[in-house]
């Protein structure tokens, strides 16, 4: 069991200052997530309304990410999460771009991928059946809707590492 405590969160954070991952707001649901049981826990910062993050374990470790929505001025329409590879129909996709880590983040580098506005895309994935906003990929089991989001989740944050050049991986 990786029950998350707030300064594991804190430390895990790659892509921000050691001031922006102090002054995060921890979601009431982050702490004590198990992440041996979710692919990741994602929130947004309800103080600081243009941030989310994400924290899973990635290569034994736990990492957190900061993410940065992007401006929904524009009519929402229904589109396809690039993790979970779930439907959302209630235009509830967003655009979330994180900051490269290390020297390339400092310079203004950044990647982005669609992902479930609310980031519940551990819960999301794990649906049986479709509801009237929410349509899982149904040609594939949980269990492989799982390992895809992990194998897609993994290349995301490769690519906000610098490990990779693009996120995130291709579906299996």
């Amino acid at each position: 069991m990786t029950a998350l405590t707030a300064d594991a969160v804190r430390r895990s954070m790659i892509n921000c200052s050691k001031g922006d991952a102090k002054r995060m707001t921890l979601a009431d649901h982050v702490v004590g997530t198990d992440l041996a049981a979710v692919e990741f826990v994602g929130w947004r910062d309800p103080r600081m309304p243009r941030r989310a993050y994400a924290v899973t374990l990635h290569e034994g470790a736990v990492t957190g990410v900061l993410l940065r929505p992007a401006a929904g001025d524009g009519p929402r329409r229904t589109a396809m999460c690039a993790l979970c590879r779930t439907t959302r129909s209630d235009g509830a996709v967003t655009l979330f771009t994180a900051p490269r880590a290390g020297a390339a983040g400092r310079e203004g580098n950044s990647v982005g991928t669609y992902v479930c506005d609310d980031l519940a895309c551990s819960a999301v994935t794990r649906l049986e059946k479709a509801t009237p906003t929410i349509t899982p990929d149904r040609s594939h089991p949980v269990d492989e809707r799982v390992a895809g989001l992990r194998v897609r989740l993994d290349g995301f944050l490769a690519a906000i590492r610098g490990t990779v050049d693009a996120a995130p991986a291709p579906a299996r």
